[in-house]
């Protein structure tokens, strides 16, 4: 047995030549009061008899200790106060008769009970003996996922992610909110069509308690409100005021701007009604105030009133307000970096509970900042990105290293915790699958900042999300596939220029070439060829098959883009370019039609509408007789 194979990838694993038959009866040990423990161990060992490793008693799984027939094999998990690296450190120790977990908290049995986990998944029915011992860096551990630019998942959606989460040792989901959910003070807002429902989060964040996730709102009250503040009744607590309808919006005109007017006194109330249907559903002691990008503040209604330092002392004194709404609620605050970034000397005003979420993106982004916050007494956590948005397919290698030079640097600087995000820019197109292998890797390295990258990484993965040998053939050429076909969103927003019409993408300063575009219409290809053939190899694991199905429409999608990148660069088509734009079109319509299929299989209508608008625009513009 490798370690190799396990994710995230354990501290110290010694193994030796004994193997624990899991065969027979497993008797059952565990004083731990914390319900949770029995209830996971009773999912852990389903899970065991669903892949025919043993049979077991699930009725008394967690229910204190429970004899078997003497032949067995003994699963204790208990506290052991000597597990002291932190509340998420395990011990497993595996002899031939008896498997031991042992972790500081209930939370670090939690912790350990995942490793075991993902060892019975990979080793059948004998486990190797050995001895695993492991803890965190970081003591949070987050993905934020955007549920409001375009996507809204289904509840069993959002469990899916979650036990996914659980199993990489993930302890914070946050989900993003602009407006997609059902306000109980103005349910014209967003209905359940688009938005998730009270019900929906309570019982998502029942599920995640149960597996020792915090599920965080982040809610944006200040910046990023345009579905609201485009809404007549909402238009004057505007800073500045649009004059459309928020369905008429463009994508990048749903981006900019929108921020509240936070000198008026009835903008403070919207604020208040917001928060408070959102603390009602949420249960977490945490919330994320965002407060990120307000770039109309002080610009509008307000310029003759805000200049540039009293601009910051304004958005300070909206910070404080909203702050104390959650405050008085027994919730600590979270607090996007950027502004604070530009005005250290503010700091001093900001209540000293509050969490700071220093994000950065690109590589000219200011990392080492992450030791401001922190030096000025701020709780603090780094905000790395899984490079989805406003691509078709993630940018695989940008993620990469965003992630891991951003975790180093803030394993250095005194930072307590990692948020990991996955944004949904420009109607969130890319697909849940494409995502997957950045969530993953942001989880390991937030458990320990120099976990392995690269190919060592891609095994594991591969391993535990296509739930075959990482070592096959087929699974290692799909990997390459993967990490080839995704090279073109290194460079270039390929959403943003798939969907744009050809007029305004011939006033793009740069576009992809000829010999790029004609290399990613070849790996896209092959990374669809490879989907629909373990597509068709596999049977009956509705989550992988959902999985292999968004990768093969992201692929295809991405051969789309690069052929229409050729089209862009040939001179005045004649009769045969015309024919093959006219191919193009159709094969575009057939893709449009699977990929709402595969959106509504694991996400509510929502945005769908728009992105099906924006694309038959656009496939207009390509079939034009002067295009």
């Amino acid at each position: 047995m490798k370690h190799a194979n396990l994710l995230p990838e354990p501290r110290r694993c010694s193994w030796d030549s004994g193997v624990c038959p899991i065969v027979g009866n497993l008797s059952i040990e565990t004083e731990i009061p914390d319900p949770r423990i029995g209830r996971a161990l009773d999912r852990m060992l389903l899970e065991v008899e669903r892949r025919n490793c043993t049979s077991t008693d699930s009725d008394s799984a967690g229910q204190g200790h429970t004899e078997g027939d003497g032949g067995g094999v003994k699963l204790i998990v208990a506290i052991d106060p000597a597990v002291s690296i932190g509340p998420d450190a395990h011990r497993i120790e595996i002899t031939p008769h008896r498997i031991l977990v042992a972790g500081g908290s209930a939370r670090g049995c939690f912790c350990g009970m995942q490793t075991l986990t993902q060892l019975l998944r990979y080793t059948g029915d004998k486990l190797p003996c050995g001895t695993i011992e492991d803890w965190s860096d970081f003591a949070t551990r987050g993905l934020l996922h955007d549920v409001s630019r375009g996507k809204v998942p289904r509840l069993d959606t959002l469990k899916g992610i979650v036990d996914r989460l659980a199993l990489l040792k993930i302890n914070q989901f946050q989900l993003y909110i602009e407006h997609a959910f059902v306000f109980s003070f103005d349910p014209t807002i967003c209905d359940e069509r688009h938005g998730l429902t009270f019900d929906e989060v309570r019982e998502l964040g029942a599920y995640c308690h149960e597996r020792f996730i915090d599920l965080v709102p982040a809610l944006a009250t200040l910046g990023h409100m345009g579905r609201i503040l485009s809404m007549p009744k909402y238009r004057h607590l505007a800073e500045i005021a649009t004059t459309k309808d928020w369905s008429f919006m463009s994508w990048p005109e749903r981006t900019r701007g929108f921020t509240l007017d936070c000198l008026n006194p009835e903008a403070h109330q919207l604020v208040k009604c917001m928060w408070k249907d959102l603390l009602d559903a949420f249960s977490s002691p945490v919330v994320n105030l965002c407060g990120d990008e307000p770039w109309d503040l002080g610009r509008g209604k307000n310029k003759d009133r805000l200049d540039d330092e009293s601009r910051a002392h304004a958005y300070v004194d909206q910070i404080r307000r909203t702050h104390d709404i959650c405050a008085n609620r027994s919730r600590r605050c979270q607090v996007w970096s950027d502004v604070l970034l530009n005005h250290a000397n503010l700091l001093d005003r900001l209540p000293s509970d509050l969490v700071i979420l220093h994000w950065g993106y690109d590589d000219s982004a200011d990392f080492e900042a992450t030791k401001t916050f922190v030096d000025a007494g701020f709780e603090t956590y780094v905000c790395p990105g899984t490079f989805g948005w406003k691509r078709i397919l993630n940018a695989v290698a940008t993620a990469e290293r965003n992630i891991s030079d951003f975790v180093e640097v803030g394993l250095g600087a005194g930072a307590t915790g990692v948020i990991n995000t996955d944004w949904g820019d420009h109607g969130h197109f890319h697909p849940l699958a494409c995502s997957w292998h950045g969530i993953a890797l942001g989880a390991a390295k937030s458990w320990r900042a120099d976990h392995p990258i690269g190919e060592r990484f891609d095994r594991a993965f591969a391993e535990l999300f296509f739930d075959r040998p990482a070592e096959s053939t087929d699974m290692g050429s799909g990997m390459r596939c993967l990490r080839k076909a995704s090279t073109m969103g290194e460079t270039f927003e390929t959403w943003r220029l798939m969907w744009m019409p050809v007029a305004a993408l011939h006033e793009e300063q740069s576009l992809p070439n000829l010999d790029l575009c004609r290399e990613a219409s070849q790996s896209a290809l092959s990374l669809h060829r490879w989907c629909q053939e373990s597509l068709a190899a596999q049977s009956e694991k509705p989550e992988l098959e959902a999985d292999l199905a968004e990768l093969s429409i992201a692929a295809r999608f991405l051969e789309l883009f690069a052929r229409k990148m050729v089209f862009l660069q040939q001179p005045q088509p004649g009769r045969y370019e015309r024919d093959r734009r006219g191919q193009w079109a159709e094969d575009m319509k057939t893709a449009l039609g699977e990929y709402e299929q595969v959106w509504l299989v694991r996400n509510k209508a929502s945005g769908l509408d728009d992105i099906r608008r924006t694309l038959n625009t656009m496939v207009r513009s390509i079939t034009e007789k002067d295009a």
